[in-house]
């Protein structure tokens, strides 16, 4: 029964025990795509941070160069902003890698960019783009991995689809060789200085390469504003490549056809955007609520429109905040130390331009937070809860535990969604007063006060108490059986001298009793020997008083004996 019991609660111990929950995912999206032979295909490389602050990722993506071969990587809507390793790729070993960051309080989204590679398809076949070694690290001040799964892609590479040419037929009557016309097929337009249609380009320069088939005999183009146009420039098949300059803001759109002996082929049309204008000047304002400084942020561009803005704090590391990041057009600054503060705002629209703009701001002071101890006195061994309060949500609390002027232990402990935390300690070792305070902390250089310190006892382990007490109690035991041993010892051997020498007693009362009755008798014998004296003759004074003294003793011999040797 006992050990039924032992096993449920183990198992409802390791049930109850907190779990640390890692979850973040790598995707390559679309998971899925299709291209031509000679055609681009973009992938995008995402992060699902599953509600986690993340500020670092690494990567290395690997794909069939027979197959596929990388035309370029943009990172212009990069949720990282800090590079340790720009992203890069290798045509020759298939490999594309990345390192980058973002500043505190990191990123925390659910298909969050940080990169898009253009493929060009080689030739017809299956490529998969795969994740090699990848790493996710989450913004708790201890670079925790917490990436959990990787989704590959997969690009299928088709042959272009061309009309086949037709077998001769002979017909019975007449004889006849019919055949069908073939055009040319669909161009496949590359751009090197606009790789991405999706992308907005700050180049006003546009190059476009093509690569011209058998067969073709003249080729046409146009650079216009229309998406669906039919190009109407005539070129001679040998020309493989165009390049506009001077290109004013806009969406622009290429188009290119091929011509045979048998017509015109279809149309392919290569969208290009460009914004070379930086944003509109703006002015930036800072308002203070309860110790945090929110501000406001109403850049615009009439081109392409804000992408992100970049936020330098005293030369500090810029801060990368997203159009979509903001709310109600306000974000709210990391916690600064009290005092005067210079601000540096970037806003960047979607072609990388950016405007600045500079204010200065005061900081308020940093709130110090509220603790509790679950209990003001422990044993050695046992661990104690410290419950706090802060007036900063999803933060940092560093929490302190010093022993004799030294710092045992600090623990870094997250806030919650209301400022609240709870942490408990390793089970303590030291035996006396152990001082716990606690301290937000927004960056290595920025902190708030200490909290009052407590102060928590710890005493000797209960063990070790009731180890000396039953000790004592058993050598108390050991002591008094030890004196009652003796005690009985001696009693016994003081009862067993005393029966003995009852007996030798006895023995000698017997033994006096027996030899006096026998000098009674001859006592008596005595007497009456005088008796017949008296009778024949008068005794003499001497001889009577002799006689009346032995008749007397003889008379209280019994009484004597009875009395002297009564037991």
């Amino acid at each position: 029964m006992f050990n039924k019991f032992f096993l449920v609660l183990c198992l409802m111990m390791v049930f109850l025990l907190p779990q640390k929950s890692n979850a973040a995912t790598l995707t390559l999206a679309p998971s899925v795509s299709s291209v031509t032979v000679g055609n681009i295909v973009s992938i995008g490389v995402k992060v699902n941070t599953q509600g986690k602050y993340i500020n670092n990722g690494e990567a290395v993506i690997q794909f069939p160069t027979d197959l596929l071969e990388v035309v370029s990587i943009n990172k212009n809507s990069s949720i990282f902003s800090l590079w340790v390793e720009e992203p890069s790729f290798s045509n020759i070993t298939g490999r594309i890698t990345f390192n980058g960051g973002v500043a505190n309080p990191g990123f925390n989204g659910s298909s969050g960019t940080i990169a898009s590679v253009t493929f060009k398809a080689k030739k017809a076949g299956s490529a998969s783009v795969i994740y090699g070694d990848a790493s996710i690290r989450e913004n708790d001040g201890l670079g925790t991995n917490i990436l959990t799964s990787k989704s590959n892609s997969v690009i299928q590479i088709n042959t272009p689809v061309a009309t086949p040419t037709p077998t001769e037929e002979t017909p019975v009557t007449p004889p006849t060789i019919t055949t069908v016309s073939t055009l040319p097929i669909k161009p496949v337009i590359i751009s090197s200085t606009h790789p991405d249609s999706d992308i907005w380009y700050s180049s006003d320069t546009a190059s476009f390469n093509w690569k011209v088939p058998s067969g073709v005999n003249q080729i046409q183009a146009i650079l216009n504003k229309t998406a669906n146009a039919t190009p109407n420039i005539s070129y001679d098949s040998s020309v493989t490549q165009k390049t506009l300059s001077d290109l004013e803001d806009g969406i622009y759109y290429f188009h290119l056809r091929y011509r045979n002996t048998n017509g015109w082929g279809t149309t392919a049309h290569y969208q290009v955007n460009i914004d070379t204008t930086k944003p509109l000047d703006f002015n930036p304002t800072i308002r203070n609520e309860e110790n945090q400084n929110y501000i406001k942020l109403n850049a615009e561009d009439s081109v392409s429109g804000i992408s992100y803005y970049q936020l330098t704090v005293d030369e500090n590391v810029p801060i990368k905040v997203k159009e979509t990041e903001l709310i109600e057009g306000e974000y709210l600054l990391p916690i600064l130390n009290q005092g005067n503060h210079g601000l540096v705002v970037s806003a960047y629209d979607k072609a990388g331009n950016y405007k600045d703009a500079k204010l200065e701001f005061k900081s308020s002071f940093i709130s110090i937070p509220t603790i509790s101890l679950s209990s003001e006195e422990i044993h050695k061994g046992e661990a104690v809860v410290v419950l706090g309060k802060t007036d900063y949500p999803n933060n940092k609390v560093e929490i302190t535990l010093s022993f004799d002027g030294e710092i045992l232990k600090k623990y870094i402990q997250n806030t919650d969604s209301d400022g609240s935390f709870s942490l408990t300690t390793d089970r303590i070792k030291n035996i006396g007063l152990i001082s716990i305070w606690a301290e937000n902390v927004f960056s290595d250089n920025v902190k708030s006060k200490p909290s009052k310190t407590l102060v928590l006892k710890v005493n000797e382990p209960i063990v070790v108490k009731v180890t000396f007490a039953l000790m004592w109690l058993i050598l108390s035991l050991i002591l008094v059986l030890i004196l009652l041993f003796i005690a009985y010892e001696g009693w016994h051997k003081f009862f067993g001298l005393r029966k003995k020498i009852n007996r030798e007693l006895d023995k000698t009362a017997d033994d006096t009793h027996k030899a006096l009755m026998l000098f009674k008798d001859e006592l008596s014998e005595q007497l009456k020997v005088l008796e017949k004296t008296k009778i024949d003759r008068t005794l003499n004074k001497k001889e009577e008083a002799i006689f009346v003294e032995i008749e007397k003793n003889v008379d209280h011999i019994d009484g004597f004996i009875k009395k002297k040797l009564k037991r």
